[in-house]
């Protein structure tokens, strides 16, 4: 696919002289949910991180609405239109929830109490936090408040990375249906997930992604078709 609002176009990234994106080329359309899975060291969380211009490629282009985008510093791709959720949330532990999520359109060319108001909609347990420091708060509400300080940005696509990781069964059911709202009313998602039921639950198209190469591209229903892909790159 050579068109979308996001597109990797055989992308080369290294960590000093390891080789860890060997190629790759995906796409992501305006309103999909397009889900990464992989084994742990696959390349997943480094193809959102060179879509962010954290790890720069040394190959390749990254497109976005067809604006070739690569080595752009960091701040200028956020307002461009992409925000991203990291693994380890990052939310600020010192500040409040309040606070974290005003952090949240700095890197946008402005921002107002309205968006948070828009946020709480998907989540009122942060209003009723909205005084307490990120300290303070659970893992599933760091969780929370990392996806809301994302979309207070009101990106074109979030990346998200491994949302549910550590989260109990009943949150990372709540977060999944939330994720399923946030993208149903608009905001486009490249989502990394490594719990392939959450992973196919939320997604329109899937890449199963080893050795930094993708292995596979496909629907939900082609990758549950095929049980030779699920075990020979996932492990089921």
């Amino acid at each position: 696919m050579t068109d979308g609002l996001l597109v990797l176009d055989d992308v080369h990234t290294y960590y000093g002289e390891a080789h860890i994106l060997q190629g790759i080329s995906l796409a992501v359309r305006q309103g999909e949910v397009v889900t990464i899975i992989g084994r742990n060291g696959a390349g997943k969380t480094t193809t959102l991180r060179s879509i962010m211009g954290i790890a720069r490629p040394r190959r390749g282009r990254i497109l976005l609405r067809g604006q070739d985008v690569t080595g752009f510093p960091t701040h200028r791709i956020a307002r461009s239109g992409i925000a991203w959720v990291p693994e380890e949330r990052r939310i600020l532990p010192n500040l409040t929830v309040l606070d974290n999520l005003r952090l949240g359109w700095l890197a946008t060319n402005g921002g107002g109490d309205d968006r948070v108001e828009e946020v709480f909609e998907y989540f009122p347990r942060l209003r009723e936090r909205i005084a307490q420091r990120g300290r303070h708060l659970s893992g599933g509400e760091q969780q929370m408040l990392a996806i809301a300080r994302a979309l207070v940005a009101r990106p074109s696509i979030m990346l998200v990375d491994e949302p549910t990781e550590g989260l109990a069964p009943m949150l990372v059911q709540s977060l999944t249906e939330i994720l399923a709202v946030i993208n149903r009313r608009g905001t486009t998602v490249l989502l990394v997930e490594q719990a392939l039921e959450v992973a196919l639950a939320l997604a329109h198209r899937v890449y199963v992604m080893d050795q930094g190469r993708v292995q596979f591209e496909g629907t939900p229903d082609d990758l549950r078709r095929d049980p030779g892909i699920q075990q020979r790159f996932l492990g089921v």
